[in-house]
Formats: structure tokens, sequence, C-alpha cells
């Protein structure tokens, strides 16, 4: 058996224990692995469609005999991680998760923290963990192409009790001075500032606890998508060829390399953050419902994926987006 037939057996095996697990309950402002399978069910973050083509040259027998054919190229989204962010240690919204926590306990966190609350300094510990959605693109029966997703289902990519980065904005100076300009704010000129990307770092200066963990889930993302990195993770990009282009890294505010979907304390659907403007009328504060209680976060991390089903031994050329 090869190795891929191993890990497709292995993924098929996990798709069917976590359908089996739907309907679990648990307590308010957590979620459970079920949960996020539910949750991963939704056809908009999928996105399936068809893109563009592919030519293969496919050649057997003695003289060799070669012919070409063709096979559609389709592109759909893929919940690749769970990130959490949390304001200590055992405090993840994922309930099974918390043992993947380090040893190291939770910082300055605003709320209720005297004067450290008025300054609006917080700070959260957050992981990066393969998501239990996965198994429902494992487990689609299309008639057509699912690309192979470069996550896999529970295994960890990243936990901030294990990164002393994490906790050291003085250590990334250089960094923070060449991304200085990039933050995770609302779209214009004039759009609101939710937190700067770097320091990569648990402490953010925002007085809204949502965008604060927003900003801290969105550093994340940046760090497990990139290689070398000086961070303590494993990143979490899949290799191309024969066919499949997994996505590459994440970047703020862009729809054509991530989108978020809220798990805990709501689910929601599918966008990346800050992504509108302005408040509906009458509306103080939109993002009110996505403040959590317990200072506890969750989201599916989507990333957008390429691939064509193999129609021979060569991919001589594709075209499409």
């Amino acid at each position: 058996m090869t190795r891929s037939c191993a890990i497709g057996m292995a993924r098929r095996t996990f798709a069917a224990a976590c359908l089996a697990l739907a309907g679990v309950a648990h307590a308010a402002e957590t979620v459970t692995s079920a949960d996020i399978l539910a949750a991963s069910a939704d056809a908009d973050c999928l996105d399936y469609r068809p893109v563009g083509g592919c030519l293969w040259l496919r050649c057997s027998g003695v003289p060799p005999s070669c012919t070409t054919t063709t096979s559609v190229k389709y592109r759909h989204y893929v919940p690749d991680a769970v990130v959490t962010a949390y304001p200590a240690a055992g405090l993840s919204p994922w309930t099974e998760m918390r043992a993947v926590d380090g040893a190291a306990e939770g910082g300055t966190y605003a709320k209720g923290a005297g004067s450290r609350a008025s300054t609006g300094l917080r700070f959260k510990v957050a992981q990066a963990i393969g998501s239990p959605g996965i198994a429902w693109i494992e487990a689609l029966d299309l008639a057509t192409t699912v690309c192979e997703p470069a996550a896999t289902p529970l295994e960890p990519y990243y936990a901030s009790g294990l990164d002393p980065m994490w906790r050291t904005p003085e250590a990334q100076g250089p960094l923070t001075l060449r991304h200085m300009l990039r933050a995770v704010r609302e779209p214009g000129p004039l759009g609101s500032l939710w937190g700067t990307l770097y320091p990569r770092t648990g402490f953010v200066q925002q007085v809204h606890d949502y965008k604060a963990a927003a900003v801290v889930a969105q550093r994340v993302a940046n760090i497990v998508t990139r290689r070398n990195q000086p961070h303590v993770y494993r990143p979490l990009l899949g290799d191309s060829g024969g066919g499949e282009w997994p996505p590459g890294a994440v970047v703020e505010g862009d729809a054509d390399t991530h989108k978020w979907q809220l798990l805990a304390p709501r689910t929601g659907s599918c966008s990346v953050f800050a992504a509108s403007a302005a408040p509906p009328v009458g509306i103080v504060d939109p993002l009110g419902p996505n403040v959590a209680a317990s200072g506890a976060y969750a989201w599916n991390l989507w990333r957008p994926y390429r691939c064509c089903a193999r129609r021979g031994q060569w991919l001589l050329s594709d075209w499409g987006n």
C-alpha cells in the first residue's frame, strides 16, 4: 500500500468517525470537534467551482503509444485549521484541545485587570490545529474532483505556549520595522485599525476583545502559512505538482488567500476580517454578538485549492485561475 493510499484510508476512517459524532451537546461559548465538523458543511465557504482545465499525456505499450486528454480544473476552499485565541492556558474554547497548551499561563488580559483595562492592552494565547472539517472535504462523493488538503485533522501546527517569541515583542524589532504598515483594519483610507500584524505576539492594543482576538488569529495564520519563520511551529503548506495547486501564504484582508468562519462563541459565515467599512444604521457595535464573556474565540481558517483529476503520466499544460 502506498503512503498516499494509507493517508486516504486514514482520513476516510476519520471522516466516518466524525460524522458519527454530530449532535454532541456542549457548554455555552465552547465548541467540540463535532460542532466544528457540522459548521464546516457550508457550501458558501466551500465555494466549489470549475475554473479551467489541464492537458495530460498518457503513454503505454511497447513501442509506446501516446495520447493526450483533458480534465477540468476546479477550485474550492478547505477548512485547513481551527485557530483559537483565548486569555490563558487551559481555557481554549475547543474543549478537546485544551491539553495541547504549553505550561505558560496567560499574560496581560484587560478584562477585569484594573488599570490595564483602561489601556486596552490584551494578551491571548493561541493554537492552530488541523480542522475536523477536513473530514467533510474527504467525504464528499462528487463525480468531479476534490483537492487534497495540506492539513491533517487534529494535528497541531502552532501552540503559543511552546513558542518563546509569542511573549517577546522586543526580539522581533527588525521584522516589525520591515512590516510596520501591515495591519488588520477596515477597508478604505479612513478604515479603523483593529491591530498591527507585527510583532506577531499575543499582545494587542485594542479595547474590543473580539477585534483583539481576530488580530491574534491573523498573526497565527501569517506564521503557519509561511516557511522559515522565527517561531516554533509546523508550516501548513502543501506541495504543488501532478495537477495540484495548494494555497500559499495568507495575506490579511485578501479573500483570494483565505477566509475566516467564526466557530465560538457562535457560528458565523465566511469572510475576511474587517470586511465591512461601515456598520448598519442604528447599530453601535455590529460585532457585539461576537464578543465572548470568557474571552475565548475559535475560527475555521478556509484556504483556496485548485486541482485537476489526473488523466495521464505527465501534465503538459493547464489554464484558468
